[in-house]
């Protein structure tokens, strides 16, 4: 599963990379950026509370959500709570991680 997330992260990179270096300066456009929200308008989780999947009654079988499991500790992070947080800072076994949307 690690290996998979390298190569992916690795792809995603390159793809960067080689998406930016074809870009010149006249490409980026700062006046046309549009900010909607201020800065910190969207609060981070900072400590999740957790419940097991079937104890939830808005949690449904088809719901998304992103999966993190290290060393036999896992979390679902559903992708619905993302949407109005976009970032939840955790521990997953003893690991600090930061979940992003």
């Amino acid at each position: 599963m690690y290996r998979i997330k390298e190569i992916f992260f690795s792809f995603i990179s390159i793809w960067l990379l080689l998406s930016v270096s074809t870009l010149g300066a006249a490409d980026l456009r700062p006046e046309e950026i549009v900010t909607v929200l201020p800065k910190d308008a969207i609060p981070a989780i900072l400590s999740p509370s957790f419940e097991e999947g079937k104890k939830v009654p808005w949690l449904r079988a088809k719901d998304f959500v992103i999966g993190v499991e290290i060393a036999g500790d896992s979390r679902a992070y559903p992708v619905s709570t993302l949407s109005r947080h976009e970032i939840v800072n955790d521990k997953v076994s003893g690991t600090p991680i930061a979940v992003t949307w």
